[in-house]
């Protein structure tokens, strides 16, 4: 019952087109003028310096949005901290931690180097930044106690919140927020008749900047709508490149011991890497449809696409399924995200290659967004 839900609402909170009166849409719709209420009242308490909001010693950026669901929040993240090393900075990225273990208690992910928690326990972004080992990370849903966590045992000086923009109890020093760029404000509807957290203008407001995500190679700047929303709000242009993360060869266990057998590449996917191989693809992220296009854009002759709902758990029961209709198939590969890949566990023994995909992120104006950030940090 619930699962037929999920799939109502996912569907109404796609919808374009005006609702039909009396319809599931039209409850949906009625549902979401209460949601909007709560948020804007929640907003203008912060605004009212009736909370008292808390403040870390250190420089602090939130990377977040507006719109619930993928804008590309994570590799932003990941972005933002490789830009703050090159700098000379000591960044730590600070994550809630969704759907992981630990619901109350801020905890290291990783010191940069050494790993402490796994997927389950941390969550699958998370778990997936702290893998670089570029960087520290760390998880809690206080992000304050987080900081100041990350602060008393480790070596940083700048932290970096993954989906803090609706997190207002933690003063920040610069609010980054991720719009992507053909559906910026979805249907423009609040959740869960759409995908709105909060009402657009006012949200953007309190922004320091906004990054479209995946945008094509000539992005439409003057009639976007954030131009009309926000006309002074500076606006960078970002865009997204899948790569091939690793290749975990068939009959080698996915655990740390067969890491050696991966091929590693931190360049765009090449076509032939996928040209004409029949595959069997398998995600759980916010925008599976997103993935199967990618994946068909390099050529793949994809016989299937099994989709999960966003951070799922995979089950035995999964595998299985999976693992049977790729032989019932005759496909050649199996094909995956990076953040999918977080949330398998370690002892899976695949019968095909699993071809395990990437996303990283390049910024139109680099040296524009450089300054932001540094005069932001400094001050």
């Amino acid at each position: 019952m619930f699962k037929s839900l999920e799939k109502k609402i996912i569907l109404a909170s796609k919808r374009q087109d005006p609702a039909p009166f009396l319809s599931f849409d039209t409850l949906l719709k009625a549902v979401s003028y209460g949601y909007q209420t709560g948020a804007v009242l929640r907003n203008r308490w912060y605004q009212s310096d009736r909370i008292s909001r808390k403040r870390l010693p250190c420089p602090v950026i939130s990377v977040g949005n507006i719109m619930a669901g993928g804008t590309g929040k994570t590799p932003m993240a990941v972005y933002l901290a490789k830009m703050l090393i090159e700098s000379g900075k000591k960044p730590v990225v600070i994550s809630r931690g969704y759907k992981g273990r630990l619901k109350h208690s801020a905890a290291i992910v990783s010191d940069g180097t050494r790993m402490f928690l796994d997927a389950c326990a941390a969550g699958d972004e998370p778990y997936m930044m702290a893998c670089l080992k570029r960087f520290p990370v760390v998880v809690g849903k206080d992000r304050y106690r987080a900081g100041c966590l990350a602060l008393d045992q480790l070596d940083v000086d700048v932290v970096v919140l993954d989906d803090g923009f609706q997190h207002r109890q933690l003063q920040r020093d610069l609010d980054l927020v991720l719009m992507d760029h053909d559906v910026p404000l979805g249907n423009g509807r609040m959740l869960p008749a759409g995908r709105l957290r909060e009402p657009a203008a006012p949200a953007l407001a309190r922004a320091d900047a906004v990054i479209l995500t995946r945008c094509p190679e000539t992005p439409e700047v003057m009639s976007h709508p954030v131009s009309a929303l926000a006309p002074d709000l500076p606006v960078f242009y970002s865009r997204h490149h899948p790569f091939l993360a690793g290749v975990y060869p068939a009959g080698s266990r996915n655990s740390q011991s067969h890491l050696a057998t991966q091929k590693k590449s931190e360049t765009p996917l090449l076509s032939d890497s996928l040209q004409g191989v029949p595959a069997v693809l398998f995600s759980g992220i916010a925008d599976n449809r997103a993935f199967f296009r990618t994946i068909q854009g390099f050529g793949a002759n994809i016989l299937d696409h099994l989709e999960f709902e966003d951070h799922y758990r995979y089950k035995r029961a999964d595998i299985l399924q999976i693992r049977h209709r790729a032989k019932a198939l005759n496909a050649a590969m199996l094909v995956t995200t990076q953040k999918d890949r977080a949330r398998l566990d370690k002892d899976i023994d695949w019968p095909l290659d699993l071809a395990v995909i990437g996303i990283t992120l390049t910024l139109e104006n680099e040296s524009g967004f450089c300054r932001l950030v540094e005069t932001r940090i400094q001050t």
